[in-house]
């Protein structure tokens, strides 16, 4: 019994450090590409240490750091994160959260960085680093909530100009239709105007006539007058 208990705890003994060995040989692969600038090759070598061995603390810092290298800010925003949860001095923590702060702000989440920023200093005043960034941030954060109303200012006075026009575009509509209205009433007015002038023209040319014919019979009565035999008186 004795005997298979020793044998049972060689073989654990033997896996563990072949665990351990594997372990340390991806961190050392994840180091020597971390070192040669192949930051996404470093950031898998770490995540197959991490598979490994999810309780070597360390790994989690370096991952966070290749990531955010390799431009993976997700990805190290979580092992920065997981890298907070593990047992850390305060100023191993001030530095994590201010690797932190910056990841949040590569990735333009300035809120999320100040707030990383602000917990550094907490933990340790006296990083001036995390001070420095986090007035950075907040500039940046502040001039976005002036830009962002700046824009709903211009999109409201925009509005506002379109509003204008299609009311000025309405009163035009409605001015010609009232010109248009006027030059039919005009028109109408004219040919009425036209019609009349036609009637009275006719009714004159008929007086004309009946004048012309009254004259022409009074010239027939003088000569038939002129051609009578005059009658003596003896």
């Amino acid at each position: 019994m004795k005997t298979t208990i020793a044998i049972i705890a060689v073989l654990i003994l033997a896996a563990s450090t072949s665990f351990a060995q594997e372990e340390r040989s991806l961190i050392r692969k994840g180091n020597k590409a971390y070192e040669e600038g192949n930051f996404g090759k470093a950031a898998d070598q770490y995540d197959q240490a991490l598979k490994t061995n999810p309780a070597e603390v360390s790994v989690y810092g370096n991952s966070g750091a290749a990531n955010y290298r390799n431009d993976q800010f997700d990805k190290s925003v979580n092992a920065y994160n997981e890298y907070l949860r593990t047992d850390l001095t305060d100023k191993q923590k001030a530095e994590a959260y201010y690797n932190l702060g910056n990841t949040y702000m590569q990735a333009n989440k300035y809120k999320e960085s100040v707030e990383s920023y602000r917990n550094a200093l907490k933990l340790d005043p006296t990083h001036g680093r995390s001070r420095h960034n986090m007035a950075v941030a907040t500039k940046i954060m502040q001039q976005q909530q002036q830009n962002q109303q700046q824009n709903g200012d211009n999109n409201q006075q925009q509005q506002q100009n379109q509003d204008q026009n299609k009311d000025q575009q309405q009163q035009n509509q409605d001015q010609n239709k009232d010109n248009q209205d006027k030059q039919d009433q005009q028109q109408q007015q004219q040919q009425n105007d036209q019609n009349m002038s036609r009637e009275e023209m006719e009714r004159y040319l008929e007086s004309l006539s009946q004048k012309e014919k009254e004259t022409q019979d009074k010239v027939q009565k003088a000569q038939q007058a002129q051609k009578r035999p005059l009658e003596k008186n003896w």
